[in-house]
């Protein structure tokens, strides 16, 4: 007796298991309607639209009393108190309802009646894949009368028709789809949206337009951004850059999911770096200093200036050499100056003067240089040669005639 006992206990509590893994899902309750059931609101997961959605439509849209179909409003048992349905006594074999969907599940809701219709056919991308009834014993409404949910996620269009000739009733109360689903706008296939750009680069605080061309031309857009901490968009599509980032614009055609996109990177805006203001205007240049080799034309005033603008890492070499070791009075002879840029840094605007030592004049019209030209400030006493940047490593030579004199 007491195993007859036990075996109860261990059936009773093995029921109760397998009740608990019908019921119970990752601690909640599993909310898993099934056909014929009564679904006053969409389940978790799922998104009603009622029979009036402009988005659905029906083989005809007639009276109620002369045709075969007819909107009941304010019918308190149907979802948001609107059915649309037929005419009962008449036949109505082949009537339907339509529509597009994106998604990858469906359900039906339609009423229980004794006097409906007991087959009804349903027809998933132009192929039959169902078949339903909405003959019941006893009156029951918002009722789950049809389900499909291996679809793929994508675009389906959806027939639904009757096919039974007897008169009865053939109704459509709500259509239920996946949340992150939605029924497909019966204009959209003929409808399109570009935007006239796809990206955009813009420094923080620069504004510009982006275009929308849609089809047909005259139809409301909604313009969104994905951060407008990062870049704003107003009615007329002028995107702002905010701060430095990535957003995405959005241009939608109302009451569609038809849109554009473009992705608009913003970077920091350029921060102009003003110059310090020397006391001394010398200050701004950086002088080289060289003297030439030999014997009576190099003494100290045969000194060059190298003046140049750019940084002081920038740094240049400059030799100066005569032809002859010693003159005289009416001897021509010619100095050579060679500057070289021995760093890694750009020197910008080199100007190079140099002034003619006691008993030497300079030639001016006869200098030559492998870079830049003579200053037309240059005499028989100075001669200045404006010869531009010198890249790093680079090189200049410059020549200059000159008259020994008394």
């Amino acid at each position: 007796m007491k195993n007859y006992y036990k075996r109860i206990l261990i059936m009773f509590v093995m029921v109760l298991t397998i009740m608990s893994v019908g019921i119970m899902k990752n601690g909640t309750i599993a909310n898993a309607a099934t056909v014929g059931e009564q679904l006053l609101q969409p389940e978790d997961g799922w998104k009603r639209y009622d029979d009036n959605d402009s988005n659905i439509t029906y083989s005809t849209k007639l009276s109620h009393d002369s045709e075969s179909w007819f909107n009941s409003n304010s019918v308190e048992w149907c979802y948001n108190n609107t059915i649309t349905d037929c005419v009962y006594g008449i036949n109505t074999e082949n009537e339907y309802c339509e529509f597009n969907f994106y998604g990858s599940k469906l359900r039906v809701i339609s009423p229980y009646w004794w006097s409906s219709t007991p087959s009804v056919d349903v027809y998933i991308d132009n192929k039959l894949i169902g078949n339903f009834s909405e003959k019941g014993s006893s009156d029951k409404y918002q009722v789950m009368v049809y389900e499909i949910d291996e679809l793929n996620f994508s675009k389906h269009s959806v027939k639904i028709v009757n096919k039974d000739n007897s008169g009865a009733y053939f109704c459509i109360d709500a259509i239920d789809t996946d949340y992150n689903g939605y029924l497909v706008n019966t204009n959209e296939e003929n409808q399109s949206i570009s935007l006239s750009q796809s990206s955009l680069n813009l420094k923080e605080g620069i504004s510009e337009k982006l275009t929308a061309t849609t089809t047909p031309s005259a139809v409301d857009i909604n313009w969104s951004s994905s951060d407008e901490a990062v870049a704003t968009v107003d009615s007329n599509g002028n995107v702002k850059a905010i701060k430095e980032g990535q957003a995405t614009i959005t241009a939608k055609i109302k009451g569609t999911d038809i849109k554009s996109t473009c992705i608009v990177t913003v970077t920091k805006k350029d921060v102009p770096v003003e110059p310090e203001q020397p006391t001394n205007p010398e200050q701004e240049y950086i002088i080289n200093t060289a003297y030439a080799k030999g014997d009576n034309t190099n003494n100290a005033s045969g000194q060059v200036s190298i003046i140049f603008k750019g940084v002081a890492e920038a740094q240049l070499k400059v030799i100066k050499t005569a032809d002859v070791d010693s003159v005289y009075v009416g001897d021509n002879f010619t100095y050579t100056i060679e500057i070289t840029n021995t760093s890694d840094k750009i020197a910008k605007s080199v100007v190079i003067k140099d002034n003619a030592p006691n008993h030497i004049q300079f030639i001016p019209s006869k200098v030559i240089t492998t870079q830049g030209k003579v200053d037309s400030s240059s005499t028989y006493k100075n001669i200045v040669v404006n010869v531009g940047d010198i890249p790093p490593s680079g090189k200049v030579i410059i020549k200059i005639p000159v008259l020994v004199v008394e």
